[in-house]
This record gives C-alpha cells, sequence and structure tokens, in this order.
C-alpha cells in the first residue's frame, strides 16, 4: 500500500468553497515566493487548490485506491493520511495491509510507531537531509561495511522465432543505422553501480518508539560524481537491495496521478460547492478502481496501465477482421461492417453466406482430432488382438 498527496488546481474564483491559493514552482511543488531568487520567481505561479491525500493499493500492475480525502491546499497532509490509516484499519481489521510505503514529506516518528506497534504495519520512508537522523546515520556508514552492485545491462531482445528471414536481416540492418546515429549518452546520467549499507537497530531518533532500520545508498555515474539517499524502515529486510527495489512502487503513482487529472476529469469540476467536488473526486477514484479490478480479474495487466483511450482502442471491434478469399484475391472487412453486410444481402446469398457462416462456427467449436487417430481404422472390441 502506498500514501500521497496531489495537488487539484481550479480555476482562480474565490467560489470555490474551501480552495486556497498557493505558489508553485516549474514542476508544480508548493514554494514560499518570498525564499525564491529572483530568477526561480520567473518560473514561479500562482493557482487556487485543494489537496487530496489517498491510499493506493499496487499489485501486477493494477492500482486500487483504498481510501482518499479532499482537504484544503494548506492543510498538512500527514495527519490526514495516517487518520485514513486508522479508518482503514478500523474497517477491514488488522493484517490485511503490511507495508506502507510514503515520501519523505510524511516522515513522523510518532505515526511511525503507531502503525508499528498498534496496527502491525511496517512503513518504508526516505529521510530527509536536512533532519539530524541523516546526520548520524550517515556517521554510523563510516564504520560499517559496504556492498558494492554493479548496473546490469539489460540484453537485447531475442528475435521472434517465427519471424522470417528477410524481415530479420532488415531489422538487422536497420538497428545498425540507429547505432550510427546513437549519440554517445552523457557520462554525468550513466549510472554505472550502487553501494548499499545496511544499518541495523537503528535508535537515534528519540520520537519512535520501535525498532528501526537504515538502507544508505549511493549511486555512481561514470563521470565520477555520486548521489546519495536513505530510506528507513521498521521491517527487518534480509537483503540491502529490496528497500530500494520496493520503493520504486512510488514512480508508479505519479503516473496514477498524471492519467487521472488528465484523462478522467478528475478536476473538471462543474460545481464550486465543496461537498460536491468531494462527490466529484470520490467517484471518479471508484470508477477507476472498478475498471482497475475489472482489467486485474481478466489479467489484462497491460491495459490497466494505460489511459481510458488507449484502453478503448485495444478493445475497439474494428480491429477485429474477416478475410474473405475467391480465387488470388482477397478483401479485409471489419467484424461489424461484414455482419452489416450478411444482412443486408438477399434471401438467397443470405442463406448460403448463414450456411457457410455455421460450418465456421462448428469446425472451431469442434475439438481437432489427435494425430494418431486420424485415417486410422476403428477396432471393435470383439476384433482379436
Amino acid at each position: 500500500m502506498t500514501g500521497d498527496a496531489s495537488y487539484l488546481f481550479v480555476p482562480d474564483n474565490p467560489a470555490y468553497e474551501g480552495s486556497v491559493v498557493l505558489w508553485f514552482d516549474a514542476h508544480n511543488h508548493p514554494v514560499d515566493y518570498d525564499k525564491l531568487s529572483p530568477e526561480e520567481r520567473k518560473k514561479a505561479h500562482r493557482e487556487r487548490c485543494y489537496k487530496w491525500v489517498s491510499l493506493l493499493h499496487v499489485r501486477q500492475g493494477a492500482h486500487v485506491y483504498a481510501a482518499a480525502a479532499v482537504v484544503s491546499g494548506k492543510a498538512h497532509e500527514a495527519p490526514v493520511l495516517f487518520g485514513l490509516v486508522e479508518q482503514f484499519v478500523q474497517t477491514v481489521g488488522k493484517g490485511v495491509m503490511k507495508l506502507l510505503i510514503l515520501d519523505r514529506g510524511f516522515i513522523d516518528g510518532e505515526n511511525l510507531s503507531r502503525c508499528k506497534a498498534q496496527w502491525g504495519i511496517d512503513v518504508l520512508i526516505p529521510l530527509k537531509r536536512k533532519m539530524d537522523l541523516w546526520t548520524d546515520a550517515w556517521a554510523l556508514g563510516q564504520r560499517e561495511p559496504w556492498q558494492v552492485v554493479p548496473v546490469a545491462v539489460p540484453p537485447p531482445r531475442p528475435a521472434p522465432a517465427h519471424q522470417p528471414q528477410d524481415v530479420r536481416r532488415r531489422e538487422q540492418k536497420r538497428q545498425a543505422t540507429l547505432a550510427a546515429r546513437r549519440v554517445a549518452p552523457d557520462p554525468a546520467t550513466v549510472q554505472t553501480q550502487t553501494e548499499y549499507c545496511p544499518i541495523r537497530g537503528f535508535n537515534s531518533w528519540s520520537e519512535a518508539t520501535v525498532p528501526l532500520n537504515v538502507v544508505l545508498m549511493r549511486d555512481r555515474y561514470a563521470d565520477g560524481h555520486a548521489d546519495e539517499w536513505a530510506l528507513i524502515s521498521t521491517r527487518a529486510y534480509s537483503q540491502a537491495q529490496q528497500p530500494q527495489q520496493d520503493y520504486r512502487v512510488r514512480t508508479d503513482i505519479e503516473e496514477r496521478h498524471r492519467q487521472l487529472k488528465c484523462f478522467y476529469d478528475l478536476t473538471r469540476f462543474g460545481s464550486r460547492e465543496f461537498s460536491a467536488i468531494v462527490a466529484q473526486v470520490v467517484m471518479v477514484l471508484l470508477s477507476y478502481t472498478l475498471r482497475q479490478w475489472q482489467l486485474w480479474k481478466h489479467h489484462q495487466e497491460v491495459l490497466a496501465r494505460r489511459a481510458p483511450d488507449a484502453i478503448h482502442r485495444a478493445l475497439n471491434l474494428r480491429k477485429e477482421y474477416v478475410v474473405i478469399y475467391h480465387q488470388r484475391a482477397y478483401t479485409e472487412l471489419p467484424l461489424v461492417q461484414f455482419t452489416r453486410e450478411v444482412l443486408e444481402l438477399e434471401p438467397e446469398p443470405r442463406a448460403k453466406a448463414l450456411a457457410k457462416i455455421k460450418q465456421l462456427e462448428q469446425s472451431m467449436l469442434n475439438p481437432e482430432p489427435e494425430p494418431w487417430t486420424v485415417n486410422r481404422p476403428r477396432r471393435s472390441l470383439l476384433d482379436s488382438s
């Protein structure tokens, strides 16, 4: 389960009940305008907004919303989120939510301890660089052993076994042309290895009353520089790389928010009443969750990651064709068009077409005979062996 907060922008109209006006940077992150430099102020913009806090369940590509709240844009998201967690546990019971992955904006030692001690929920969250915990953890990391894991280069995709030889040669030639035109990547963006330093039994956080574990990470790049960051969790991981792999789930959350805002009309409010705005957000999330659950149930996880238009195109009947052969010519008709033309035929040719369709339907429904039974004479039980 992951928790996150996002801003819902509305038109700059004071009639939007409970909305506030805040300053945002070019990436739509809230900023303090008075602390910005003259150059940063050129990119800042004012927006009237609400804040949307949610609990999202992620599994096998499907995303199901478990809880959500709409509050003022100035409200702090941490108390709202942990209130949703408490309501979730009271509704479904303990043991359903096992791991809660959060952003650094939700870091709170008291609530993290509460999740673990009272509800049995492990929390995974990154550390802030400005915290004393960051300094203490990296001081301890100087005395602990580090694990170095090189970045593996993904192998090239093999060509399909059924691909014709001429098609394979053209693809190899195309790849050679692309390789010749490809510009060498910037060494500052090429990651070479990741170093891990797990610290178990971390007890420097006075606000936390449960055992904590920290994983320090250092990503090294081809130009020699390194990026340092750290994850803290109440779960005792057996492998140092596992917390980083679990935290990658958060990258999917940003894509969910973008799809909901851009393609599901989450912020296209038809009313300025706060109750109507909350009702619209809840209904959109419910419809999105229902669709995700349907795709998940029918094992269509690939479609679950797409926007509504892409799902509609993938499920559209216009992609199903009927191919009609006659002598050395053929034609392709969409399924709907083929059905219409059959129904518009004269009675006599329509009867012939329906007879042919029934014959094809019967051949598709009947199972193919086993190879060893084809053209073999049947033997009676009375035949001698």
